[in-house]
């Protein structure tokens, strides 16, 4: 009995740290919030209920016990992912492991994976530096693209990649096109940053790009024809802007932080043209949100605890800091929020980044940052 009343001591102590800190880090602005504020409210408490309480039980459930990379679902009824070296498929519970591709010829730090699923680009560790490559799964084949690639993404119909590229002699930045082996490569644009972000938007022929997120600097995108041209600016004016295209390419979810230099970060949504903007007033950031496949509904993880005096999204990847997520999603067009997951059953600590769904809509897969490893949450049917 004694162990038990430390413990729970332990862990209110630990509790009051958390609800410090969401305080002084999601603290209320003078905007009008469309999501639910009170639902948040209550969602908080009885996370912190559920702690105190030393639940043990979880709708939260490993799907792997090491970490991964890249991971995805691969077809109606399989995951896959990289570990280690090996490229790996499972089931979506994580069942019935088996590797698809071993030793390759390094170690797996990031992937993007083409929209079919046959072909995977994977940013792989070797002796002589990181180096992307090209992973094919029909045949096995592991090709290395040339070195100054970063941030690489696939056209919609998967024939072709598209990258920022680095000139190693003159440090000049530019957009590339060339097939998924880096063959036949052409010059998009000139860009101003070598570590663009990039996304191609969904049901165009369009590719979007901006520089890294900073709270000390206004994040603009800009978008240009995958053919090439002139980049066009359609949104700017945010610190700390990062940006998630709807399945249609017909919106874009946008978090940014709210003040220079702050630490409270908004999810927000803007038309195709970056334009019509609204705040969802969600504290959130895009790296743990996806869109529904009607691009209806965002799911999203809401960080609880977060260190006072940061600066978000810098110190969040830099730094690196954790969270404790809850987990919800919200109607885009009338603002409604609500959990998709009980907080006395969440049975855990999470750090969720890189969310998505199975095909089927069933399941929430998330990464947890903190370990590495991959988890699912079951959704109701409603969801």
């Amino acid at each position: 009995m004694k162990k038990v009343f430390t413990v729970s001591i332990a862990l209110f102590a630990v509790t009051l740290l958390f609800v410090g800190a969401y305080y002084l880090i999601f603290r209320k602005t003078g905007n009008t919030a469309i999501v639910d504020a009170t639902k948040h409210e209550e969602s908080r408490q009885e996370t912190e209920q559920a702690f105190l309480e030393g639940a043990t039980e979880s709708d939260i459930v490993a799907v792997t016990d090491f970490a991964v990379i890249g991971a995805t679902d691969l077809d109606e009824s399989h995951l896959a992912y990289f570990h280690g070296r090996n490229l790996k498929r499972s089931t979506l519970g994580g069942g019935a492991e088996e590797i698809l591709i071993d030793n390759l010829p390094g170690t797996a730090a990031d992937a993007s994976w083409s929209p079919d699923r046959s072909k995977v680009l994977v940013l792989l560790g070797t002796e002589s530096g990181d180096r992307w490559h090209l992973v094919t799964l029909s045949d096995r084949k592991v090709t290395p693209l040339r070195n100054g690639i970063s941030s690489p993404k696939w056209s919609n119909l998967s024939e072709r990649i598209y990258y920022s590229y680095t000139d190693p002699g003159t440090g000049k930045a530019e957009l590339d096109s060339a097939k998924p082996d880096g063959t036949d490569w052409k010059k998009i644009s000139s860009l101003t940053s070598p570590t663009s972000f990039l996304q191609t938007i969904p049901s165009s022929a369009t590719l979007s790009f901006w520089s890294r997120p900073s709270a000390f600097e206004e994040t603009s995108m800009s978008i240009v024809p995958a053919t090439g041209g002139e980049p066009r600016r359609i949104f700017s004016g945010k610190f700390g802007a990062d940006y998630l295209w709807s399945p249609d390419g017909s919106k874009v979810l946008i978090s940014n932080t709210v003040t220079k230099g702050g630490a409270d970060v908004r999810l927000g949504i803007a038309n195709r043209d970056g334009g019509e903007f609204r705040t969802l007033l969600v504290p959130t950031i895009v790296s743990k949100a996806v869109w529904s496949k009607d691009g209806k509904t965002v799911y999203y993880a809401l960080p609880l605890s977060i260190p006072e005096n940061s600066v978000l999204p810098n110190d969040y990847y830099n730094r690196p800091i954790h969270t404790q997520d809850s987990f919800w999603k919200i109607d885009t067009s009338t603002g409604k929020s609500e959990r998709i997951i009980d907080p006395e059953a969440i049975g855990g600590t999470y750090d969720s980044i890189d969310p998505f769904m199975d095909q089927s809509q069933s399941y929430l897969f998330f990464t947890d940052r903190t370990s590495g490893k991959l988890f699912r949450i079951r959704l109701n049917a409603s969801s």
